[in-house]
C-alpha cells in the first residue's frame, strides 16, 4: 500500500508539468512517450533488487500513465465531429473499447495467477510486451489537431494556470471533481479489501484470480450500458452510482460477519463486488462524457490532468484511512465501517452537487461555460 501511495502522490506532483508538455507536443506523441516510459518502469521492476529502485519505478509509472491518461480521451474527442450527439458518440466508442479492455483484463488476470506460480517474472515480461504493442499502435496514429506545435512553453504554462483558476471558480467542475475523486478512491480500495477478505476466508490465489476475472467481465458488460444508464437516470446518474457502491460495501461487511454457509457467503460477496465493478464500468465511461461537456478539445488535456491529480489525492486519503482501519480491526468490520462512512459521505456530496451538475446550459453561471462553444 506504501508503493501504491508513492504512485498516487507522484501523479499529483507530475501532472501539471505533463499538462504543459502535452499542450506543446500533442496527444499522439504524449501516448508514445507514455508507453516508452511504462516499458522502462516495468523493466526496473524486473531487474530491481532494492526498494529504492521500486520507488523510482513507481515514479516513472506515474509519469507514463500520466501522459496516457491526460491524452487518450482528448485524442478521441479530437477525432469526433462535434454535433449535438457528439457526447453520445464519444461514450459509445469509449465504452466499446473499454469493454474489450475489461475482457482482455479478465483473461490476463486468470493467466497471471497461474503464470505467477510458475515464475513471478513471466507476468511482468508480458506487461512490458503489452506496453510495446501499445507503443507500436500509438506510433501509427495521426495527430488530428495541428496547433499543438505552435504553442511555446510559456503559453503552455499559461494555459495550465488559467485552468487552475477556472477550477477554483467553476462550481460545476468542482462538484464533478469531488464526486469523481471520491468514487475513484472507493474503487481503488475495493481491490485491497476484497482480496484481503477472500484470503481471510481461506481462498487460494488461483480462485481469487478467477473471481477477479469474473468481476472484470461484469465491469466490461456494464460499461456498454453507460449511455442507457445516463438516459434513464440523467441528473441523478452520479448520485445513484455513489449510493449503489456505498450500500454494496455495507452489505459486504454484513454478509462476511454473519454466520451463513460458506458457499452462500462467497456467492453473495461475488454478486456485491460484481455490482461495484459494474458501477465502475459505467463510471469509467460517463465521467469522460461529463468532463467533455462544455469543454473545447484545446483545454481537455489540462482538464484530465486536473482530474488525475484530484483522483490520486482522494485515492491517497481513502487508501490511508482503509489501511488504518485494517490495523485496528478485522477486515470484516473494517468493510462494514467504511461502507457506512461512504453512505454518509455520499449523502453530503450528493447535496453539494444538487444545484451544480446536470443543469441546462442557460442555468449555469458564466464561468462554468468559459471554455465551451455552447455559451
Amino acid at each position: 500500500m506504501f508503493l501504491s501511495s508513492i504512485y498516487a502522490i507522484s501523479t499529483v506532483f507530475v501532472m501539471l508539468t505533463i499538462t504543459a508538455i502535452i499542450s506543446k507536443i500533442g496527444t499522439r506523441r504524449a501516448l508514445i512517450y507514455g508507453d516508452l516510459i511504462n516499458i522502462i518502469s516495468t523493466l526496473m521492476f524486473i531487474i530491481g533488487n532494492t526498494y529504492m529502485v521500486f520507488i523510482i519505478a513507481q515514479l516513472l509509472s506515474a509519469i507514463g500513465f500520466g501522459f496516457k491518461n491526460a491524452a487518450t480521451a482528448p485524442m478521441l474527442e479530437e477525432s469526433i465531429l462535434h454535433t449535438k450527439n457528439s457526447g453520445k458518440l464519444f461514450s459509445k466508442i469509449d465504452s466499446n473499447g473499454y469493454s474489450k479492455f475489461c475482457i482482455f483484463s479478465a483473461i490476463s488476470t486468470i493467466a497471471s495467477g497461474y503464470l505467477y506460480n510458475i515464475d513471478p517474472y513471466i507476468p511482468m515480461f508480458l506487461c512490458m510486451l503489452c506496453s510495446l504493442i501499445s507503443f507500436i499502435i500509438a506510433s501509427n496514429f495521426e495527430q488530428i489537431r495541428k496547433d499543438y506545435k505552435t504553442m511555446n512553453t510559456r503559453q503552455s504554462l499559461k494555459q495550465v494556470k488559467e485552468l487552475l483558476t477556472f477550477t477554483t471558480k467553476s462550481k460545476r467542475l468542482k462538484a464533478l471533481l469531488i464526486s469523481f475523486g471520491f468514487m475513484w478512491g472507493i474503487f481503488s480500495l475495493l481491490t485491497t479489501y476484497s482480496t484481503t477478505l477472500f484470503k481471510n476466508m481461506g481462498m487460494s490465489a488461483e480462485y481469487i484470480s478467477i473471481i477477479f476475472a469474473i468481476l472484470e467481465i461484469f465491469r466490461g458488460l456494464f460499461s456498454k450500458r453507460a449511455n442507457a444508464f445516463h438516459k434513464r437516470n440523467r441528473n441523478y446518474s452520479i448520485t445513484k452510482i455513489l449510493y449503489v457502491i456505498s450500500v454494496s460495501y455495507v452489505l459486504s461487511g454484513v454478509i462476511s460477519i454473519i454466520h451463513v454457509p460458506f458457499m452462500f457467503q462467497i456467492s453473495i460477496l461475488i454478486i456485491l463486488f460484481a455490482t461495484i465493478r459494474g458501477m465502475q464500468g459505467i463510471y469509467n465511461t460517463l465521467y469522460k462524457r461529463y468532463l467533455n461537456n462544455f469543454m473545447t478539445s484545446r483545454i481537455l488535456p489540462s482538464v484530465y490532468s486536473m482530474q488525475s491529480i484530484n483522483d490520486n489525492l482522494f485515492r491517497t486519503l481513502i487508501s490511508t484511512a482503509g489501511s488504518f482501519l485494517l490495523n485496528i480491526m478485522d477486515i470484516k468490520y473494517a468493510t462494514l465501517f467504511i461502507g457506512m462512512l461512504f453512505v454518509v459521505l455520499t449523502s453530503v456530496i450528493s447535496g453539494f452537487m444538487r444545484d451544480k451538475v446536470g443543469l441546462q446550459p442557460e442555468e449555469y453561471e458564466k464561468i462554468d461555460l468559459k471554455y465551451s462553444d455552447r455559451k
